[in-house]
């Protein structure tokens, strides 16, 4: 769940501190690691932002993430250049879900893994570059295809809510209603309710 930034938020240098920390671990790829399990990511798992009750930064403070995640994926893009594999590395790009954006390789056997994370989207558009106009240099050197950021709603798990009060009946009668695509799940014994929560930028470096 998402919550508004109507609570305020104090310490802005500390906070600004933070994404230095952040980017100095994530830029550590484990490649042992890496080769074990064959796919990793990295989250901007930053408090009070990404939380249980997660929430979106400033616009400004979104353009120094992103500058730290282009840092991150520059770094593993050499790391994964150095393994001579064909890899999969991406910056997926929430909007405007930010908070929930990430750096994702994988390669070997789970080279495919994310290919069917995100259905693309049918009606395309340009890039937003103007909405991270310092970072546009760095943005043009990868292409940018998109995708669609759903929510999925299980029929059962909602049945689920509902008899333990999680829910209210208006609340689950909303999300059905509000779905922008029902699908079978991979038995088609019930359905499945997706909800279009916005976009998501996928980023390769040309």
């Amino acid at each position: 769940m998402y919550f508004s930034n109507k609570k305020k938020i104090r310490g802005w240098k500390r906070q600004k501190a933070k994404i230095e920390i952040w980017k100095e671990q994530a830029l550590h790829l484990d490649v042992d690691t890496l080769r074990e399990y064959q796919r990793d990511y990295v989250k901007l798992w930053i408090d009070p932002f990404y939380s249980l009750e997660k929430r979106n930064p400033p616009h400004w403070y979104n353009q120094l993430l992103l500058e730290a995640m282009i840092d991150v994926y520059q770094e593993w893009n050499r790391k994964m250049e150095a393994e001579n594999e064909e890899f999969y590395l991406k910056i997926w790009l929430f909007e405007p879900r930010f908070i929930q954006s990430q750096v994702v390789v994988a390669y070997r056997e789970a080279l495919h893994f994310y290919h069917h994370t995100f259905k693309k989207r049918e009606n395309d558009k340009a890039f937003p570059f103007y909405q991270f106009h310092s970072l546009r240099d760095k943005l043009e050197q990868f292409d940018w295809s998109l995708h669609i950021d759903s929510d999925y709603y299980d029929e059962n798990d909602l049945q689920g809510w509902l008899e333990e009060g999680l829910s209210s009946e208006k609340e689950i009668s909303t999300i059905k209603r509000k779905a922008s695509e029902t699908i079978k799940n991979e038995y088609g014994n019930h359905l499945i309710y997706c909800m279009d929560k916005g976009d998501v930028w996928i980023g390769t470096l040309k």
